[in-house]
């Protein structure tokens, strides 16, 4: 590059002023900046790149049964700090049935042991040629529940857990006790939920969805402990114009840049949430945007699976496939996603912790918001702080939290915790 510019150096009248040194000196400094650019847009661009990582994926060695679609979804289920897994399955015209693949490790290393018969505390699941799991707290009693959207009929069946956060126990309950039983996609037979406190009100709001676009959005105008859905349509549905203009399904939530909101993703397409805490509103982003190496497959339901298996604080994903396998994708660089904050000048501790946690603050005329959340994003508890350290979390069930910590609007700080 250096003699091709020093070719065009020797006719360039413009430049005669320069001694042939000065020049070797000047096109290599521009050369050596032009590197320190492209790469460091190159590495600050590769943070943002899922890549399928087949050896480390805990699920490697496992597959459904009918090796059709496989739906796994993570929870810790038995509130041990880690993360296990349920996965549904699609049979077309058979029974479907629920799998569960308990973790034996620890929440930095996950070791996966497939748990048949009544130990698997959703075997007697049997649902119409379709089940993907769902869980969350929607009774609010410190236990997760469980909503499976079926086959063939289009619904939302509810297990609610009938025991603990240590010990679970799944009881299906009729329609008259089914916060979703309204919920029926007749044309297509299919529902695939998702849920996030789209609102900001500290309960859990609904998006499902089925294979032919469409969508049904659910405000939960209810509790925490006693939700009461309303199907929301037209312009109050904050999904409607996307459902109209995109293949609309495989939707997941989760909050990529880390600002307090919940982001969407359709397939593995990334939707900003531009709105404001009580009111969502999204854009497709290009903006520090996550690239998958593995795409979702066409007219199957293998949403993204956001899950923190190493315990880093950074995110990885899991998907189903069409064969009843797991596709495990996780960040090509040791860096966090490209938001996760680990200022020096915030610290918690202990982490984890079986009694309260601390939360040092930096010293600052600017007002201190806490948010904390739960594994899905649901808002738990806000603090404004004035204080240089905060105590929180005495009261909290054993299990996995996410503290955020924002000034200007902005997220500084955000940190896994683990009550034990």
């Amino acid at each position: 590059m250096i003699a091709l510019f020093l070719q065009n150096y020797e006719n360039a009248s413009c430049m005669k002023w320069f001694t042939k040194q000065e020049m070797i000196r000047r096109i290599a400094s521009k050369i050596c900046a032009a590197s320190i650019l492209f790469f460091s847009m190159n590495a600050s661009a590769q943070k943002n790149n899922f890549v399928v990582d087949h050896n480390n994926n805990p699920l490697k060695n496992f597959a459904i049964a009918s090796n059709k679609e496989s739906h796994p979804f993570f929870v810790d289920i038995d509130a041990d700090g880690d993360y296990d897994c349920f996965s549904g399955e699609y049979t077309n015209s058979h029974p479907a049935k629920i799998y569960f693949y308990r973790n034996d490790g620890t929440n930095k290393k996950p070791q996966f042991k497939q748990v048949n018969g009544s130990t698997n505390p959703l075997n007697g699941v049997a649902t119409n040629a379709l089940a993907i799991p769902y869980f969350i707290d929607i009774d609010g009693d410190g236990d997760y529940d469980c909503f499976v959207g079926e086959g063939a009929t289009g619904a939302m069946v509810y297990y609610k857990n009938i025991g603990n956060a240590n010990n679970p126990s799944f009881e299906k309950q009729s329609a008259a006790n089914n916060p979703l039983s309204m919920v029926k996609f007749l044309t297509s037979g299919i529902a695939s939920p998702a849920f996030a406190d789209l609102d900001d009100d500290g309960d859990y709001d609904c998006l499902i969805s089925d294979d032919q676009g469409n969508e049904i959005y659910l405000k939960n105008k209810g509790t925490a402990q006693q939700p009461d859905f309303a199907n929301v349509s037209g312009s109050e549905d904050p999904f409607n114009d996307l459902a109209s203009s995109t293949t609309f399904y495989n939707v997941s939530f989760h909050d990529w840049n880390h600002d307090g909101l919940p982001d969407l993703f359709i397939n593995t397409t990334y939707y900003k949430n531009v709105g404001t805490a009580a009111r969502p509103a999204f854009i497709i982003s290009g903006d520090n945007k996550p690239n998958f190496q593995s795409k979702a497959e066409a007219f199957t339901f293998t949403p993204l699976r956001w899950v923190d298996l190493k315990g880093d604080g950074s995110s990885e994903v899991l998907m189903g496939t069409a064969k009843g396998t797991y596709v495990y994708q996780a960040l090509s660089s040791d860096e966090d996603d490209n938001a996760v904050t680990t200022s020096a000048a915030v610290h918690v501790f202990p982490n984890p912790t079986k009694e309260a946690f601390i939360v040092n603050l930096p010293a600052s005329n600017v007002e201190t918001t806490i948010r904390i959340t739960n594994v899905q994003g649901k808002l738990l508890t806000t603090q404004v702080v004035n204080e240089s350290s905060y105590k929180f979390g005495k009261d909290f069930k054993p299990g996995t939290y996410f503290i955020q910590v924002m000034q200007n609007g902005k997220v500084i700080y955000t940190q896994k915790l683990i009550k034990g």
